[in-house]
Formats: structure tokens, C-alpha cells, sequence
């Protein structure tokens, strides 16, 4: 496991429980939660998966009623309670979970795949490479990564500057709420790479169907895994 500074915990994500969903819904229409389900459908049955911030757990309920097992962590316990309720009303599959912040968990057993859904976005761009190196070490040298998360930001001037204020908006609440990390928007590939990953499948999402691509979806695998 590597050691690195890491932040001050989140706060106050078990009050908004109840309008997580509406949030993201109003933000980018279906794409947040469109880009959550491409990567849980993409798990397998007997799969040992790992969900870092599982969220309300629509997409969690999915990778349970494929039969995975699954592994949740998450510093809210409220998260974890909503996902566990989404799985019972679809499978009688139970996930386990970590409540704790899991920079600091020790002794976690390699796993087929981890997700990451809007986990990354949480931290500085620092943070946001130490956590993704820290995710690469608990898969095997054929597991993979999925994240759902921005996209990174356009090559236009325009469009970035446009997709900056966008992305800014809501981070500002989850920052001041939250306690999440200002920062602009990372560009998830680029981390990637540096954190000796590919991406090996890949999707973009509009907002509102009809705007930018703004949201995706990336599943990454270790580059000398092949």
C-alpha cells in the first residue's frame, strides 16, 4: 500500500442522502447516472468487486443482482445503508462493507475489479493520482478499473473555460458542504497513464442527451497485464 498526505475526511454526505440523486439529475440530466450504469453492467457473475463510494447504490444494486461480490467502502454510513437497501429490493445478494475512508484502510484483499464512481472527483489532482495509484495496487495483473467521472476538459478554449464553470458550480457546494478539494477538472486519462494504466473500453455521455460530453465512463487495465 502506498503512504501519502492525504486530505481531511468528507463531511456531511449522510444529509444528502435523499437528494443525491435529484442533484445529479438536475446537473446533468441522465448522464451521471447513465455513466454509473455502463460500468456496473459491464460486471460479471462470481466477480469480487470493490465499489470506492458507492453513493445511493442504483448501479451497486445492479452489480449485485448480476452475482458479484461485492466490497463496499464509503466515509458516509448513510451511502452505505441506501445501497444495501437498493440490493435488497432487487437480489437477495448482501455486499459487505468498510465504513471508513478508504485512504487509510489496511489488509484489503485483491480484487477483479474495482469501481469508482465520481470517487476521484472529490480530491486535488495530487490527491486524485495518489488514490488512483492506491485503487491500481488492489487489482491483480488482470483486474481492471472503472471509473464514471468528468470528461476531460475540451481542447477548444471556449468549450474548456464553458466546461470549467460547469464542473465549478457544484463544486463549489460539495466544497463548502462537503469539504471536497477545489480543483479544476482533472483529466482522468492523463492520470491514468501516469499511474501505468490504458484504458481498454470507453464512453462519453451528454448532458441533458443533447449538450457537450461532458460525462464518461472508462474501464483502464495495467498496461503490462497482457
Amino acid at each position: 500500500m502506498i503512504s501519502y498526505q492525504t486530505s481531511p475526511p468528507t463531511r456531511n454526505y449522510d444529509q444528502l442522502v435523499g437528494i443525491y440523486d435529484m442533484l445529479a439529475r438536475f446537473w446533468s440530466g441522465n448522464a451521471i447516472l447513465a455513466a454509473r450504469m455502463w460500468c456496473a453492467e459491464r460486471i460479471s457473475p462470481g466477480e469480487h468487486v470493490m465499489v470506492v463510494g458507492p453513493g445511493t447504490g442504483t448501479d451497486v444494486a445492479c452489480m449485485a443482482k448480476s452475482g458479484a461480490n461485492l466490497l463496499l467502502i464509503d466515509q458516509s454510513l448513510r451511502m452505505l445503508e441506501r445501497s444495501v437497501e437498493q440490493c435488497k429490493v432487487q437480489t437477495s445478494n448482501t455486499p459487505q462493507l468498510i465504513h471508513g475512508d478508504f485512504r487509510i484502510q489496511t489488509g484489503l484483499e485483491t480484487s477483479d475489479s474495482v469501481v469508482a464512481p465520481f470517487f476521484l472527483n472529490i480530491f486535488s489532482a495530487q490527491e486524485a493520482l495518489d488514490v488512483l495509484q492506491q485503487v491500481t495496487d488492489l487489482i491483480g495483473p488482470e483486474g481492471r478499473i472503472l471509473i464514471s467521472d468528468f470528461s476531460p476538459p475540451p481542447t477548444s478554449l471556449l468549450n474548456h473555460i464553458a466546461m470549467e464553470i460547469w464542473h465549478a458550480i457544484p463544486m463549489s457546494f460539495f466544497h463548502l458542504f462537503t469539504g471536497n478539494a477545489w480543483h479544476r477538472v482533472h483529466d482522468i486519462p492523463e492520470l491514468a497513464t501516469r499511474s501505468g494504466l490504458e484504458i481498454t473500453a470507453r464512453k462519453q455521455f451528454s448532458i441533458m442527451k443533447w449538450g457537450p460530453r461532458w460525462i464518461e465512463a472508462i474501464e483502464l487495465r495495467k498496461i503490462d497485464s497482457r
